[in-house]
């Protein structure tokens, strides 16, 4: 007892450093059903995805990536709340079921789908300017990025087939993608229906099960055995997400024709791609426009689905030499950067 007391005495003010370390421990590793988003960096594209062709290309493209946390410790939402391009966030109940590794292999799959939907477009728009270019791809099925917390799937199983008992047959992408989207769109799910399934290399059934949301999921296309002239290739990196579609494909169109579409510009933006053209919403608009600026990016391609934000966002920089232009469709971008950009830069 009487060490006890010797040692405390002598050593009574580092407690207070313990229980303040202690504390600082714990909520550094507690996690929330919280969620934050911060400021990230561009990455010029032709680093990413480079064409076998020697088109001269004076400006850029770059894709913008911000850094995200899902269910963040009490700790780190504490720091972003004193942050001025940062946000925290309340996750849905819907997400919450997946796992740290499960969020980054759907980002990588959404990356390598938005990579390729951005060949398939730009090498077909590119291709009637000129017929020598062409691209020859295969649809092999939906990557599952999403399934919800009852659901059967698992994130990268790979939706080959859907057998519908009112259909009658079992419908396969490698077949006939018309009609597999057909009986996916008209299906009514019932006893006997399943999906046909491709997971860690095997084919599995998963059967519908009623009452139980058990086919709550949501996939991606996937493409292989593509072929092209010329000759692409892709480098690897570390960022996921399907955010960077619209300037993967602007940036693969630019390397393609022989007209520079960039006119010495730094050209940045964020959207989804579809191979139709259509651009869709992406999240953390509010960090990606104050990353653009700090790069000194001259041109900001921003979704009709993003622009109130990104335009509250853009409101508050110190100043608009940065132009932020609206889109819908790549089309719109395309048009933007053949004329547009004549108004904005004086030409």
């Amino acid at each position: 007892m009487e060490t006890l007391k010797f040692y405390i005495k002598k050593f009574w003010v580092l407690f207070p450093i313990f229980i303040l370390s202690l504390f600082l421990f714990t909520i550094g590793i507690i996690r929330t059903n919280r969620g934050i988003i911060l400021k990230g960096d561009t990455v010029e594209f032709t680093s990413v995805v480079d064409i076998n062709t020697e088109n001269e290309q004076k400006g850029s493209f770059s894709t913008i990536y911000v850094y995200s946390v899902d269910k963040s410790t009490i700790l780190q939402n504490w720091i972003v709340e004193g942050l001025k391009d940062a946000e925290s966030y309340l996750m849905g109940e819907s997400t919450t079921h997946i796992n740290d590794f499960e969020s980054y292999q759907a980002g990588k799959i959404q990356y390598n789908s938005s990579i390729g939907n951005a060949l398939v477009l730009a090498y077909s728009e590119a291709s009637k300017e000129d017929s020598s270019i062409h691209l020859e791809y295969k649809f092999v099925g939906y990557d599952v990025t999403y399934y919800g917390p009852k659901s059967s799937f698992k994130i990268g199983d790979r939706i080959i087939g859907i057998y519908s008992k009112e259909y009658g047959s079992l419908a396969k992408v490698t077949v006939d993608i018309e009609e597999f989207n057909k009986v996916l769109r008209e299906m009514e799910r019932k006893d006997g229906d399943y999906y046909l399934v491709k997971r860690n290399n095997n084919e599995i059934e998963i059967p519908f099960i009623k009452g139980v949301n058990n086919f709550e999921a949501y996939g991606i296309n996937e493409w292989s055995e593509i072929h092209s002239s010329p000759t692409f290739s892709v480098a690897s990196n570390t960022i996921g997400g399907p955010s960077g579609g619209l300037l993967q494909s602007l940036s693969i169109y630019n390397q393609l024709v022989q007209e520079d579409l960039t006119h010495g510009l730094k050209i940045a933006g964020t959207g989804t791609i579809s191979i139709s053209g259509s651009v869709g919403m992406i999240g953390g608009i509010k960090e990606k426009i104050p990353t653009a600026f700090d790069d000194h990016v001259d041109v900001f391609f921003c979704a009709r689905g993003n622009y109130k934000d990104a335009k509250e966002a853009y409101d508050s920089l110190p100043n608009h030499n940065m132009k932020l232009v609206e889109i819908e469709t790549f089309y719109d971008a395309l048009n933007y950067l053949k004329e547009g950009y004549k108004n904005d830069f004086g030409c």
